[in-house]
């Protein structure tokens, strides 16, 4: 039987139904909420059959004029193997021009990406479980104030490389943020929101492992959380794993095609806001 010819196009706002349908259908843990935000703040290209069902899709953001990340990019596994992900792809890369693209792989989408460029430059690994720990009161810790955020988000651009003001005001607007504010200025931020199957501690950014794990004590709150920290952060990892998270999955690969801004200053991203956004 030949498969129906496919109709690509750019993912609109109704398409939101569809597309959360299909992170039901492959099991990520994506809510409708979630995913509404992430289209919000992107754009991406779309597959769908002759019917107008959805069979695959590709988001990006674009952070600055030089950077840019991928994300959800998914193929309904009744139309896998026909070359959709990587049309879809390389639609994204068309968009994002001369722009260096970044983005967390997984086991399946790997081999895509080595073959359109992508160099690994690190992994990712996620945490998740039952906290037991209580917020810790802190004197230099408290919630940002709308005052604070130039200030977060100059210190996030020198952690992550580029700019990335509208997808933290956003994440801003629907979590807790606290800032280290020892007296002479914010030293570290941490945003707690709800996501997928409870809530995720992210992004971190701090100047040591000491004051990353200062910021997750002072918004995980007990139940359900998690945490995408990259590889690397043995200390933060062993806190929260003596907090009740654990290490799932196998660790996602980070990878960039061109030339990724580089970090500046001592501040460091020590957990993603998400896969998607970083």
């Amino acid at each position: 039987m030949t498969a129906s010819p496919l109709h690509y196009g750019t993912v609109q706002p109704d398409d939101l139904d569809a597309v959360t349908e299909l992170v039901k259908l492959l099991r990520w843990p994506h809510r409708r909420e979630d995913i509404d935000l992430f289209m919000r703040l992107g754009a991406g290209h779309a597959a769908k059959d002759e019917a107008g069902s959805l069979q695959g899709v590709a988001l990006w953001w674009a952070f600055e004029p030089a950077a840019a990340r991928l994300g959800l990019v998914m193929v309904n596994p009744d139309s896998q193997g026909r070359g959709i992900g990587r049309r879809l792809v390389q639609q994204v890369l068309d968009d994002a021009a001369d722009r260096s693209m970044m983005l967390l792989a997984t086991e399946a989408g790997k081999p895509l990406y080595d073959k359109l460029g992508f160099e690994t430059v690190g992994a990712c690994r996620q945490y998740q479980g039952t906290c037991e720990g209580r917020p810790a009161p802190d004197p230099q810790i408290r919630p940002a104030t709308p005052d604070d955020m130039p200030a977060i988000l100059s210190l996030d651009r020198t952690a992550f490389g580029a700019g990335r003001a509208d997808a933290l005001q956003a994440l801003s607007e629907i979590g807790r943020v606290a800032v280290i504010d020892p007296g002479s200025g914010i030293a570290g931020y941490a945003i707690e929101r709800n996501f997928g199957r409870g809530t995720v501690v992210g992004p971190i950014v701090a100047g040591s492992e000491t004051d990353a794990i200062r910021l997750f004590r002072a918004l995980a709150l007990p139940g359900f959380v998690r945490v995408d920290a990259p590889v690397g952060c043995d200390g933060f990892a062993r806190f929260i794993e003596d907090q009740g998270l654990a290490a799932v999955g196998a660790d996602s690969p980070v990878m960039v095609r061109g030339s990724w801004p580089e970090p500046a200053g001592q501040a460091r991203l020590f957990a993603l806001s998400s896969h998607a956004l970083g």
